[in-house]
Formats: structure tokens, sequence, C-alpha cells
């Protein structure tokens, strides 16, 4: 393969922003092609603005980002940020050791004097680790010889063990757990919580009692429409083993005597107003000021922290959303749902003044507003992103806001093997990044 088919086939790859590109070496030793080859493809790449390296951390896809600098913050304090930053979107893994420190002064823009402050504060704090000169590493994060090597993965199901209902962001943290928990040499037990009964099922819809899972390490539990927490988290209060929670609820309704035990972590990836400022900043970077937040969930508190998001990165914002349901599946419960659905969507921005863009609260909302747009019902509108990035996306081509599962499948199995270590603050609730797909 010459230079140029390389190009061709790394920008027909579909690599999304951040994306950590396959390395020279490896590239090469899968095709065929000399690593000289490939590295003239990559520095191209680097020309034309399409790809970024990082000195002893590979190359990237899209455009570098800026280190931006808060007022008032120490040089540790701005490193330790940034380390965070990259944890959260699974630029610094816990697999490998980390950059050296030369790298890492490079990427972050910093002298070796700070850099090496920085880590040591967290070697301290007992995050990191060092033998004699080499590279830092997570602490514990591969314990040689665990005794136990499964965990335990508790997701909503039917009455009969099935976990066929599940959506597709469900499904798509599963097989990532699972992906996960290989590369940790551990294997998954998935249990199915029925929550009409409080109950576990196994495959076969036999009941399990999580005193009989003694052979099981550590639990990964969603809470993903999951109605009455307290009810399941009583359940869990009968095991002693980590627990790592993906909180699907309002921040504020975490029981606050699980959040101060150390062996839960709570993970959140759809709450709080993260996601709408990460829609905001990609919206003005594009120009864009003046936009309309489009919501017929509004009862719902992640609809409400979207619309909080855009307005604190300063955009101009036109509400239009109901808020008489909190979800889709709020609408299930209705006859004659979706058509009551499209009737209040319909009404919602029939007469939206001019702005620069449509922001909407999911991929659902999104599909439904531009199949009224093919059937001649609406104009469209002059630009549209969504939330969620689901597979509906990708066939209308809708921009949309990708929530990293990756990163919280990640960081949930390695907090059961190695509770305690992480870099968030004590306490800390763990908020995980994302980022915008441009289709």
């Amino acid at each position: 393969m010459t230079v140029d088919d390389f190009c061709r086939w790394i920008e027909s790859s579909g690599f999304k922003d951040g994306a950590r590109l396959p390395s020279v070496r490896k590239v090469a030793s899968s095709s065929g092609a000399s690593t000289f080859t490939v590295f003239q493809a990559y520095k191209r790449l680097v020309e034309q603005g399409r790809i970024y390296g990082e000195h002893g951390n590979g190359y990237f896809w899209g455009k570098k980002p800026e280190i931006v600098i808060e007022p008032g913050e120490r040089e540790t304090e701005r490193l330790e940020r940034l380390l965070l930053e990259d944890w959260k979107s699974r630029k610094i893994s816990a697999d490998s050791t980390l950059p050296s420190i030369k790298d890492l002064c490079s990427v972050y823009g910093t002298t070796l004097g700070s850099m090496s402050r920085t880590l040591e504060m967290l070697r301290n704090r007992g995050v990191l680790d060092r033998r004699g000169r080499g590279r830092y590493y997570f602490r514990n994060s591969r314990p040689e010889s665990p005794s136990q090597k499964e965990i335990l993965l508790v997701m909503r199901c039917n009455p009969n063990g099935d976990f066929n209902g599940l959506g597709e962001r469900e499904l798509t943290f599963m097989r990532l757990v699972y992906d996960e928990a290989r590369r940790s040499g551990l294997r998954v037990r998935a249990l199915g919580y029925f929550e009409k009964d409080g109950v576990f099922l196994d495959a076969a819809g036999n009941r399990v009692r999580l005193e009989d899972c003694s052979e099981c390490f550590g639990a990964i539990v969603s809470t993903m429409l999951v109605f009455n927490v307290n009810r399941l988290f009583a359940l869990l209060a009968s095991t002693r083993f980590p627990v790592s929670v993906w909180w699907e609820h309002p921040l504020y309704d975490i029981p606050r005597a699980l959040k101060k035990e150390k062996r839960y972590a709570f993970f959140n990836l759809a709450f709080g107003d993260f996601p709408g400022r990460a829609v905001g900043h990609f919206l003005k970077k594009k120009g864009m000021e003046r936009i309309a937040f489009v919501s017929p969930y509004h009862m719902s508190m992640w609809s409400v922290d979207r619309l909080r998001g855009l307005k604190k990165v300063g955009l101009k914002v036109v509400e239009a959303t109901d808020a008489t349901h909190a979800s889709p599946f709020d609408f299930m419960q209705e006859s004659g749902a979706h058509e009551h659905f499209c009737r209040i969507l319909f009404s919602l921005v029939a007469n939206l003044p001019p702005v620069d863009a449509w922001v909407v609260v999911n991929d659902r909302v999104g599909v439904e507003l531009l199949s009224m747009v093919n059937r001649g019902e609406l104009a469209r509108p002059p630009y549209m992103v969504s939330f969620d990035n689901s597979t509906d996306s990708y066939r209308f081509r809708l921009d949309s806001f990708e929530f990293s599962l990756a990163a919280l499948a990640e960081q949930s199995v390695f907090h059961l093997v190695s509770p305690g270590v992480t870099l968030y603050k004590k306490d800390d609730f763990r908020e995980l990044s994302g980022h915008v797909v441009e289709k």
C-alpha cells in the first residue's frame, strides 16, 4: 500500500474525535507495509490537520484540544485537572503505565518539576506507584493472582430473567463490560434484577441470592429504569465486596450513607450539566450563539440539566419545552402514544423564531423531527444536534453527543479490581465525559 492508500484507509475508518489511532508499528505489522510508509501517512494527516500526535502517547483523530488555564489555578491543580479529564475520556488508561515524565511535560505544556510534584502528590494519595526510576502506573490495578476471578453484572430484566427489554445504550454497556473484564482476566456473571418482585434472576429465571455469590469479588450495577433504587441497595447491603454503580438518576438522589462508603463508586453519564456544556462549547466553536432547545421530556431532571448546561456557556436559548412527560417511557404508557408525541413535538417547533441551531434533548426527538421534515410537514432547521449518538442518528446523519460508555465500563471494572484507586477526589461523584460526533 502507498502513503495515499493509507491516508484514504485511515480517513474512511470512522475514528471519532479524540480516538487513539493504532501505533505505526501495529499498522505496519498487520498490513505488511513498512513502518516508514505508515509514518509518512500519519505525518501527512498531521500536516492536513486531520490527526495530531502527542510525544510518547501516540496519534489521535481530530484537532488537538486547547489546554485551558482556569483563573487563579495553581500549576499542580491544573495538571491534576487535565489528567482527570484524560482519565474520564480513556486517553489515560489503567491498563498501561503512564508516558515518561518528559513526554507528559510535552503533552501538558509544563516543566519537569511541576509534573514530578503532581505525580508524587498522586502517589502519596495512593493513586499511582513507581518502581525505582521507572514510569508511574496505577496502584494495584492488576492483582497478580486474585483468588476470585468473577464479577457480577446486575441489570434490569423481565420476569423470566431475560434482558430483551434493554435499550441500545444498556446493551452496548453490557458488551463493553464483558470486553473489559476479559482484558483483566475476569469472568462476568450476569444477573437480572426484576424490580416488581425485588429479586435477582439467572438466565433460566431462577431466583438467586447475593449471599450465594461468594465466588464473586465485586459487582457492577445499572440503575437505568430502576425506579426504587433504595430497595435495590437494601439487597446489596448483604454483600461486602466493592460495587460500581451506573447512576441514571438525579445526582441529589444518591443515598448519602452509601456515597460515604469506600466500596461504592457512583458513575454518571446522562445527568448533570456537563453534556449541555459540551454541546454548547461545540456550537460556539462553530460561531452559533442563538439556539432553540427542544424537549418534550422537560419533567425530567436530565432535560433540565442539559438546558442549564447550554445556558452556562453563554448561549442565548429559546426554550421549546413541554413538562408533562419525563421520558419516552411515559409516552409508552398512553394509548395513541406516537401520535400524541408527534403532536406535542410539532406544537413546540411550529412557531420557533429564527435561530442558528436546534438542540434537541435526545436522538428520538431529533429523528422524529427530521422525519417530519422529510414528509414536508416542517421546514428544515438551519442545523440540528442531539444527545445519545444512537444507531438511528447515523441513519439520519444527525450530529449527536456520545456518552462515554467505554470509559464507564473501564472505570467500573477498575474500581472492583482496585477499590479506592482513582483520580477523582474522595467522595467525588464520578462524572464521565463525552463529545459530539459529527456525521
